[in-house]
Formats: C-alpha cells, sequence, structure tokens
C-alpha cells in the first residue's frame, strides 16, 4: 500500500472514530435534528465549507423534490416578490411579447411607451441575439431571461426585419403588462385577452367589459390561450359576469375524502351574452376553471385546441424567513365533476390552425355568414372573411390534380380535422361526414389525401362533396362554404 493510501485510510479512521456517528444520537433520528446535524457536519468537515444558507436551500429543495409534485417550489422573499409580479404584469424588461419561430423567436407585439417602442422595434421582428449571443433554436424562457434583467441596465438586441439586420441598445425599464386587452371586432363581437390571473384581472375585465358594453357589443370572445393561471378568485369573480348567483363554480377535493363546494357571488351582468373561449395547450389552471365552468353550465363555446390539464391547486404559504413555499394542496373538479388534470378540458370545436382560432370563433358568433376563404396563387397570402391571415394557402399541382393544404381550408370552412387509425376523418359538428386515406408518394396516386413534407393536401375535386364552391375573382381563388 503506498503512503498516500495509507494516508487516507488513516484520515478515514481517525474521522470516523472521532466523530459520532448519526445513527449514535438517539434525537438524531427526528427528522428537524437529523437534517440540522447533517448541516452541521458539512460546514465543519467538507472540503468546501458550504455557505449554511445554500445548504438550507437544498435541504428544502430536496425534501419538494422528493414529493414528485413539478407545481412544488421553494421562492426565497426575492423570488417571491418576482412570482408575484409576474403574475399582476409587473416586470423589468424593454416592452415586447415574443414567441418561438422555426429558427429565431420573433415579436408578437410591442408595448406602446416601453423602450421597444421608443427604440422602433416592431411586431415580426426576429430576434437573432441578446447582447451579441445568438438566440438560434434557444428555448424561448431562456431568451426572455436574457432580455430581462436590472431596472436602468443596457441590453443589446440584434434584429432582422426582412433581409435588414440591425443592433438596437436599449435600456430596461419598470413595466406593466396589461392583464386584459380589449378590442371591438365586427359585427359588435368584443375581444378579450387575459393574460393571467392577478391581483387586478377582474378589475380590468370588468373595466373592459364596461366598454365594449358601451360599444354596442352584442356577443363576445374570451382568448386564455398561453394563460397559464394565477389566483382562483379572480377566475370567479369573473365567472361572476355569467353565471348566476350562487351556482357552483368549481369542487375541492382534498385527497383524503372530503369535498367542498365553491359558488359563485355575484349578480351575473352578462348571463344572456353569447361567449366563445379560445384555449389551447398552454391555458392552465385557473384558466381551466373559469373555461371549464362556462362550458359545464352551457354558457360558453370551446374553441381550440385540448388545454393544459392542471387538475390541481397550490397554495402559498409565508415563511417566517420572508420566502414561502408553493405547494399543491387540493384536486379541483369542475361542476359537472370532472377531473381534468393531466387530461385537460376537450374543446366544443376544434381549431389546432392558431391563427384561424380567433376568426372561427367570430364565425360561429355570426352563423348567418358564409365563411370565405380568399387567396391569390403563389402570394403566400390569405383572406377568410375579407380578413387577411398569417397562413399560407397555394395550390400543390401532383399529375392533372390540384391539392389544396387540407387542416387550413377545412378548418377555415368550420370542419373539424382529427387523424384516426391512420385515416383523416373530417367532422361537421359532431358528426363524421368524410373519411379520406392517405398517400406519401408522388407515384403512388390514389384518391385521398396526399401528405407533402408533413403536410396534408386536400384534392380540389372533393371540395364539392363538401358543400364547398371554388370561384375565381380576377386572380384570386375564393372557396365558400354554404351553411345553409
Amino acid at each position: 500500500m503506498s503512503r498516500r493510501l495509507v494516508f487516507l485510510a488513516l484520515t478515514f479512521f481517525i474521522l470516523f472514530t472521532w466523530m459520532r456517528p448519526a445513527g449514535a444520537v438517539e434525537d438524531a433520528q427526528s427528522g428537524p435534528a437529523l437534517i440540522q446535524e447533517t448541516m452541521e457536519l458539512l460546514e465543519t468537515h467538507h472540503l468546501s465549507h458550504p455557505d449554511p444558507a445554500k445548504l438550507t436551500d437544498g435541504a428544502i429543495q430536496g425534501m419538494l423534490d422528493s414529493l414528485d409534485d413539478p407545481y412544488a417550489e421553494y421562492f426565497s422573499a426575492e423570488e417571491l416578490q418576482g412570482f408575484a409580479d409576474s403574475l399582476n404584469g409587473d416586470l423589468v424588461g424593454v416592452g415586447i411579447e415574443i414567441r418561438a419561430g422555426e429558427q429565431y423567436p420573433f415579436v408578437v407585439d410591442v408595448i406602446p411607451g416601453t423602450p421597444a417602442a421608443k427604440g422602433g422595434i416592431a411586431a415580426g421582428d426576429l430576434i437573432v441575439a441578446v447582447n451579441g449571443e445568438s438566440t438560434e433554436d434557444l428555448p424561448l424562457a431562456e431568451v426572455v431571461t436574457r432580455i430581462r434583467g436590472v431596472l436602468d441596465s443596457a441590453v443589446t438586441l440584434t434584429l432582422r426585419r426582412g433581409a435588414q439586420e440591425f443592433d438596437l441598445i436599449l435600456h430596461r425599464a419598470a413595466i406593466h403588462v396589461p392583464l386584459v386587452e380589449q378590442d371591438m371586432l365586427d359585427g359588435g363581437t368584443g375581444y378579450i385577452k387575459i393574460v393571467s390571473f392577478g391581483t387586478r384581472t377582474a378589475e380590468e375585465f370588468d373595466a373592459a367589459m364596461a366598454r365594449l358594453k358601451a360599444d354596442g357589443m352584442r356577443s363576445l370572445i374570451v382568448d386564455l390561450r398561453f394563460n397559464g393561471g394565477g389566483y382562483v378568485l379572480e377566475a370567479i369573480d369573473i365567472l361572476d359576469n355569467f353565471i348566476a348567483d350562487d351556482s357552483l363554480a368549481f369542487i375541492i377535493d382534498d385527497g383524503l375524502g372530503h369535498q367542498d363546494e365553491i359558488h359563485t357571488q355575484g349578480k351575473p351582468a352578462f348571463k344572456d351574452l353569447p361567449v366563445v373561449v379560445l384555449v389551447n395547450g398552454l391555458t392552465a389552471s385557473a384558466s381551466e376553471i373559469l373555461a371549464g365552468a362556462l362550458q359545464d353550465h352551457g354558457k360558453a363555446t370551446l374553441v381550440g385546441d385540448t388545454t393544459y390539464g392542471k387538475g390541481v391547486m397550490q397554495a402559498v404559504i409565508p415563511l417566517s424567513t420572508g420566502g414561502a413555499l408553493k405547494l399543491t394542496v387540493s384536486r379541483y373538479l369542475t361542476p359537472a365533476g370532472r377531473d381534468i388534470d393531466i387530461v385537460g378540458l376537450t374543446p366544443d370545436h376544434f381549431v389546432l390552425v392558431h391563427d384561424l382560432q380567433k376568426e372561427i370563433a367570430w364565425q360561429l358568433l355570426h352563423p348567418e355568414d358564409d365563411p370565405d376563404l380568399g387567396f391569390v396563387p403563389g402570394s403566400g397570402k390569405a383572406a377568410l372573411n375579407s380578413r387577411e391571415l398569417d397562413v399560407s394557402i397555394d395550390f400543390l399541382q401532383l399529375g392533372n390534380e390540384r391539392y389544396l393544404p387540407l387542416r387550413p381550408v377545412l378548418e377555415a370552412m368550420l370542419y373539424q380535422v382529427a387523424w384516426q387509425d391512420g385515416v383523416i376523418k373530417i367532422f361537421s359538428g359532431r358528426e363524421e361526414i368524410l373519411t379520406l386515406n392517405t398517400f406519401n408518394s408522388r407515384w403512388n396516386i390514389q384518391p385521398g389525401a396526399f401528405i407533402e413534407q408533413g403536410i396534408s393536401y386536400l384534392p380540389e375535386k372533393i371540395l364539392p362533396q363538401l358543400n364547398i364552391d371554388i370561384n375565381k375573382e380576377g386572380n384570386k381563388i375564393v372557396l365558400t362554404r354554404r351553411l345553409f
């Protein structure tokens, strides 16, 4: 045995004979005492002499990890404030809303009066770098973190607008992102987007509804897409607008066989208003409580995609240090007793093409209007009911047949499209009206839908079977579905 190994062996022997093992201390078998003893030993004897605060954070995180609960979190006092600020729309940044693109994130909206607005950033700009570091294929959350930072500090964004690429230096500012956005659409249809459920969401929602009512609102679209939730009571306060007083809003299940019913407590000012709610895979938590209650009570039609499926509720429990624990404390059920955890809410009308969802919601509120989809071949542009879409519609020539992109065309015509057992099923409402086989090879010509680079195409000749007229107006092609 080498002298080094002898030294190591002696060291271990001295440590283990000098220290009393944890099991030798009777009191140490209790959880808190054992944790405290372990921390003291680590502080004293570990080569790194770890910071006690870091050990404490690690111990807490370890306990939370053992719960196998993805929603359990430990917040320091600073993190707790940041969590509350994010729900309330208060942040330090430059004032842009971004979304993930194929290669780089892009700007969806610019908040007026913010550094981004003053610097000339526009919707559609690609963010190709932050402080000189490329954003190519970065997770969206990482890009957001890099753009945000310390108040008044500078951040350099490299933007691409068309063929032009340029740097813009902005100074971060305190920004309040409105929790509720409103607009008045054609035909007296109000539109309200709820960003999150913060402490002022219900108040902002009521104010938006009052303005829309004064402008002659006759129907409403509530947009809950990408809304990850927040304070449940804010969602219930909004529900009060549409559901009769003392109606069941949701059911709390504590997991021990005890259930509590939560009821509405307000006079509904808009109980007879036709409502469509937009949802998608990132509609979660308090958003699902609101959407599920409206759906169960027959007060709204859900349009979009299956929701996230967060059927459990958390409580934020303060700690003596000023921080807090966010812990899952109960499960909830919709008024009809549905447990949506993991499975989510199923829309009444599926629309998977994101840029069609709002337009289809409008169409469902105006059944008197036949949907018409116009496009100019080769232009990459399309319009539904004369309103421009961010969806490309064009012909694909295959032999002597012309094909159109199946999902956007059929969803624009108010059909629902589902894949099942390798075939495409087309529904009108809940009625299945057509089944199409698919083929992937250009040389395997047969009736059905053709798949090219992951996109399904519909044979033009099938359109008459679906009551869809195809007409040419100058250089424009117009598809119209005859509803009645």
